[in-house]
């Protein structure tokens, strides 16, 4: 006769499901989140995390009956701190998928971490290969794909908006170098040229040195790519310096980022940016995110609370499909490829190397309702799929 000691034991496992060799409570999903909490990323990674959290308060914090559990992790927008973190997060925590990042070199760090420990992975990073060369059945990005926006943006700017000669200037690193080449190969299909790329330290205090350079090269406007506290100095010192005046300022959309926009002021009105979103998209979709939003966290949401909504959305969709079950990898990663939603933006879905294909909006920095400075959608373009500079793969 078996003891009651082992009826115990099956009873507990019972309620235990097994997932890649990890184990788990059977009324609980556990979302790993990796988000930059500290440095200079600190302010896009707390709009990220109350977008997650926004989306996920919407469906009561629970799918399939099963209670939704955050895990929030800092990975300080380092490499070997977000792998760590990931793994602290599977190996101890045990989370059932990750999701975030956002600064590309930490997503490369964890691509075969999560490949080989077979952990799904939603990520915002925009680093290219990990939807292409490097793509995994694993790996998911909810958002746009370095080059995505940007060579199109290139082909727009030195097209529609008649800048011939259009310098570069973002911060160093394999983002914001992949932009860069990306802007000017669109810029060049419309018959633009680009003389100079500069290239900062991300840390950059004084832009001086770099001015000189951009006024020696004399374009018809600048390109930027900064973010954060970064994208605030670089918009105030290239207005104080008088290059705002001289030459039409141009950036990816994280430079004018609702959270910046009171406190860089006039510094950054006029200034035409890009991006897959912005607060001032007309649409029914976008008026409830947006309030519901305003009422939770008593701020505009921008590029990053955006991203985290639309990111959390998607593992949403998916997770009903498959009632908060987790225990067949497979059905549920089916599922997150075949996830289509209307978002705040427009419909989002995944293309088949499983990454977003997004409207691109072109935005002017303008005065809205009540006098607040917003990215004021001027035009766009529809249903921008991921750029392939070597040529599609066939899949």
């Amino acid at each position: 006769m078996r003891s009651n000691g082992y009826y115990c034991f099956l009873r507990a496992l019972a309620l235990i499901l097994v997932f890649g060799g990890r184990a788990w409570a059977a009324d609980e999903i556990k979302v790993g989140l990796l988000y930059p909490l500290t440095g200079i990323y600190a302010a896009p990674g707390k709009q990220d995390v109350e977008g997650v959290t926004l989306a996920f308060e919407e469906v009561g914090s629970q799918i399939g009956g099963r209670k939704v559990v955050l895990v929030v992790e800092d990975d300080e927008a380092k490499p070997e701190v977000a792998l760590a973190k990931a793994k602290k997060l599977v190996e101890s925590d045990r989370v059932q998928l990750l999701m975030g990042v956002i600064w590309s070199p930490n997503a490369m760090a964890l691509r075969s971490y999560v490949h080989e420990h077979k952990v799904p992975f939603v990520t915002e990073a925009a680093v290219r290969p990990l939807t292409q060369e490097a793509g995994s059945p694993y790996i998911f990005r909810s958002v746009f794909a370095s080059g995505q926006l940007t060579h199109p943006f290139g082909t727009y700017a030195c097209g529609k908006l008649g800048y011939r000669k259009v310098v570069v200037i973002a911060f160093d690193s394999v983002f914001g170098r992949e932009e860069g080449d990306y802007f000017e190969a669109g810029c060049k299909q419309a018959g633009g040229a680009v003389p100079e790329k500069i290239y900062a330290p991300v840390e950059t205090a004084d832009f001086a040195p770099y001015f000189a350079r951009i006024q020696q090269a004399n374009p018809d406007a600048v390109w930027a790519l900064w973010s954060g506290v970064a994208a605030l100095r670089f918009l105030k010192q290239y207005s104080d310096f008088g290059m705002k005046q001289k030459y039409p300022l141009i950036a990816f959309g994280a430079a004018t980022d609702e959270s910046l926009l009171p406190a860089a002021g006039a510094s950054a009105q006029g200034v035409v940016s890009y991006l897959h979103y912005s607060p001032a998209i007309d649409s029914p979709d976008n008026k409830r995110f947006v309030e519901a939003y305003r009422k939770r966290f008593g701020s505009e949401p921008g590029l990053f609370a955006f991203n985290g909504y639309i990111t959390a959305r998607a593992i949403i969709e998916a997770a009903k499909v498959v009632k908060g079950d987790f225990s067949d990898t497979g059905r549920f990663l089916t599922a997150l490829k075949a996830v289509q939603f209307d978002a705040p933006s427009g419909r989002l879905r995944f293309d088949a190397h499983q990454s977003g294909i997004h409207n691109l909006y072109i935005r002017k920095v303008q005065p809205g309702p009540g006098g607040r400075l917003v990215n004021m959608p001027i035009d766009v373009l529809k249903n921008v799929e991921q750029y392939w500079p070597k040529g599609k793969s066939a899949k």
